[in-house]
């Protein structure tokens, strides 16, 4: 028995993760519609809102993290599906964190369109680099990173887990991040400077009274906008 040629593994292995995410891509809208819980980390990265976000007033009719993430996946897949291979997309609330490392700038610029072009955005945090591709032993060492960081989270009793998404990238460790205090992410932050092999920590965050201070501006502008129209 011969061993299968390494790049047409790397093909299939493409093809097989391809066929995956358009098949998310096309369920994701009727399992949210139909109110069923979504995994944590699907199509190309995204997360779990956070339970502070959650026990915000109004906050389900003003964001919809799932519809966002079908909506760019499929913008990804039409335009470069390979881009959904190289990078990490996380919402929280309507914002957006990338993460990860593609080619050329020109790839960069189209990852920068689509999320432009995108709906349902409040902000956009963009950590994309240009550049070679990780090895597989700095792979591995930024999954070990997340996993002690996360597993610190977990057995902190003042932090809420789910209230953060945690990426971890050539040793920087990206957090965004939504709580009912700053104290909450000052004590994320603190864990993850004493996680050996860790160069850099940049936190995203802001408070729930923040967030829906930000909802509220938003809705006074539309209000207005429509007016004038009127």
């Amino acid at each position: 028995m011969g061993f299968v040629n390494s790049k047409k593994m790397e093909t299939l292995k493409h093809r097989v993760n391809r066929y995956a995410l358009v098949l998310w891509s096309a369920l994701l809208p009727a399992l949210v519609s139909l109110g069923c819980t979504v995994p944590s980390t699907i199509v190309g990265g995204m997360s779990a809102v956070g339970s502070a976000a959650l026990s915000a007033p109004g906050f389900e009719k003003r964001v919809d993290d799932a519809g966002l993430m079908v909506a760019l996946n499929r913008a990804l897949l039409q335009e470069d599906d390979t881009l959904l291979l190289k990078i990490k997309i996380d919402a929280l609330a309507g914002r957006l964190m990338l993460t990860g490392t593609v080619q050329d700038e020109a790839a960069h610029k189209n990852l920068q369109k689509i999320v432009a072009e995108t709906d349902g955005i409040r902000q956009v945090f963009d950590y994309v680099q240009v550049s070679e591709a990780r090895s597989f032993s700095k792979v591995a060492r930024d999954g070990l990173i997340s996993t002690r960081l996360r597993t610190a989270m977990m057995t902190d009793q003042a932090i809420s887990a789910v209230n953060f998404i945690i990426r971890a990238h050539r040793g920087v460790v990206y957090i965004l991040g939504i709580a009912p205090t700053q104290e909450e992410a000052i004590r994320v932050v603190n864990h993850a400077r004493t996680i050996s092999g860790v160069v850099e920590v940049k936190l995203e965050f802001e408070t729930v009274d923040e967030m829906m201070l930000a909802f509220a501006a938003a809705e006074e502008l539309s209000n207005a906008e429509a007016s004038l129209e009127r």
